[in-house]
């Protein structure tokens, strides 16, 4: 919560209101909350397992859907809807996709982690034998070097009875490839809130959905998961505070000033963050490992601050200052080929989570891990504010755990 300091007999009317307000949201947030737990409405088993935000997962869920081959039993109406729903406003949008009008949905094949040339794989695959459509998902991690550029190729390679169709790129805004490479005419941005969101919803309401209620509820959560993690995840409680706020000029204009704090305070916290990371957590770092330094890499739109710590066999560990990017790399893969499989492993038990697959130098990589005793932290702005709290009350807490992965990779 917000706090406001202001000295005894100057708090202004605005200041006074606006801590209404946030007393009032709090207290809103928590009836909420409690109503959550009484119901149990929030439990969603996409977050228990691990699967709302991975990408992989995700995909396998969303192309057993398309697929009418797919364990929901339900045929080809949901491949179709998606045609008509997410298809064909491309095809009156840019015309670049009007081949697809020709799919036959019901010889469709459909196809999560699909396998091409330089042991690429492409997230989702739609195929009917004339019609090959790749559709490449990022949640959070980043791209691959010449990935969409590779696909599109991939693509010209398949389609050649009705024409080059281009990748879909599914983010979770629709925002273009940060690639310079890559060419507009080889992609189409498509995103989760815009067309993947309206899309399950009206699956959800079919009428062969209503029939089979276990797969009703699958979609139910997986839309509750996928809002999740595009920021709107509960729309009951977002009103209620919505209509707070609405109440009069004033709430609005004290919501108004409640915000441009609050998105100061996210800034700053993010500088404070990288600058203990940078500082206290280094030094702490390195002097227990002298050969550990601290880079900014990457590029302008994807910038690494991390720390790169050896740890034998010719392999680094680079740990990104928020912690939720993690990798182990190498310069001469086949010399630690022996040994990769150990590492996967060990980094997959460290984590828990599984390797993001990004290729390059990697042997591992992962871009959704979290701070250990944050991973229940949906909202990326409560994460930045807590790992705040713990670098700077606890910096030698961070380093040993950096320390501790470190010297089990040391020890394979």
């Amino acid at each position: 919560m917000v706090s406001f300091i202001v000295k005894e007999g100057e708090m202004t009317s605005s200041v006074q209101i606006a801590k209404q307000l946030l007393k009032r949201v709090s207290e809103t947030a928590k009836i909420f909350e409690e109503q959550y737990r009484e119901t149990g409405i929030a439990y969603n088993i996409f977050k228990v397992i691990g699967t709302d935000n991975d990408e992989v997962k995700t995909c396998r869920v969303l192309a057993d859907l398309l697929n009418p081959k797919g364990l929901h039993y339900r045929g080809s109406i949901y491949l179709k809807l998606f045609m008509d729903e997410v298809i064909s406003p491309l095809i009156k949008k840019t015309g670049k996709l009007k081949v697809l009008k020709a799919l036959n949905v019901l010889n469709a094949n459909v196809k999560a982690q699909y396998p091409i040339d330089e042991e690429r794989r492409i997230d989702i695959v739609i195929d009917d034998g004339a019609i090959f459509i790749p559709i490449e998902v990022k949640i959070n991690a980043p791209e691959q070097p010449k990935q969409l550029t590779d696909y599109a190729a991939f693509s010209k390679k398949m389609n050649t009875i009705v024409g080059f169709v281009p990748v879909l790129f599914l983010t979770k805004d629709g925002s273009p490839s940060k690639e310079k490479e890559v060419a507009e005419e080889d992609y189409e941005p498509i995103s989760f809130e815009k067309h993947i969101i309206p899309w399950l919803e009206k699956c959800l309401r079919l009428e062969e959905t209503d029939k089979a209620l276990p797969v009703k509820e699958v979609l139910k959560q997986l839309i509750n998961a996928i809002k999740s993690f595009c920021g709107n995840e509960d729309e009951t409680m977002e009103n209620a505070i919505n209509a707070l706020i609405a109440k009069s000029r004033d709430s609005y204009t004290a919501a108004l000033q409640i915000s441009n704090a609050v998105n100061k305070l996210e800034r700053d916290f993010d500088t404070k963050i990288r600058k203990i990371f940078k500082g206290d957590i280094y030094e702490l770092i390195k002097n227990k490992i002298p050969e550990a330094i601290y880079k900014k890499e990457g590029e302008p739109n994807d910038v690494w601050y991390c720390i790169r710590l050896p740890i034998g066999h010719g392999c680094e560990l680079c740990v990104d200052y928020n912690m939720q990017r993690i990798t182990v790399e190498s310069d001469n893969l086949k010399k630690v080929d022996a040994i990769a499989d150990k590492i996967r492993k060990t980094m997959t038990n460290i984590t828990d989570k599984h390797d993001g697959g990004w290729g390059g130098y990697n042997i591992w990589a992962s871009s959704i891990i979290k701070y250990p005793g944050l991973e229940d932290i949906d909202n990326d702005k409560i994460y930045k504010y807590e790992l705040y709290r713990i670098y700077s009350k606890k910096p030698q807490s961070v380093a040993n755990w950096i320390l501790t992965i470190a010297n089990e990779l040391k020890n394979i």
